[in-house]
């Protein structure tokens, strides 16, 4: 009898820890351009912005890649979230690069100190 009640028991505890690896993680990401060594992320508060001059061109977009259900991806320089790739990174006129670039006629600002 008690045997019977330990394999109850083990059977309900093991079922209850079962993993399905065909299930897959949804990542959200936020809207980010990474430059010249600097996170940008969309901010949509700036206001209105000009467009300087060109620095480059987004070479890789995260969202509808392989890459895209991988929350351990980390951008690298050209790389964005969600800017399509050919677009041009641009500087915000009056503004310095370190702080806010231009892709997509969207600002980005850095958060960094």
């Amino acid at each position: 009898m008690r045997f019977l009640l330990l394999l109850s028991v083990m059977l309900v505890a093991g079922g209850c820890s079962l993993s399905y690896p065909d299930s897959q993680t949804k990542v959200e990401w936020a809207d980010i351009v990474r430059w010249n060594g600097h996170k940008y992320i969309l901010d949509q508060e700036f206001g209105e912005a000009r467009a300087d001059e060109k620095l480059g061109e987004v070479s890789f977009s995260l969202v509808g890649s392989e890459e895209e259900d991988n929350p351990t991806y980390q951008l690298k320089d050209g790389e964005a979230t969600f800017a399509s790739p050919g677009s041009a990174i641009q500087s915000v006129a009056g503004v310095p690069v370190e702080k806010a670039i231009l892709v997509e006629d969207n600002v980005y600002t850095t958060r960094e100190e």
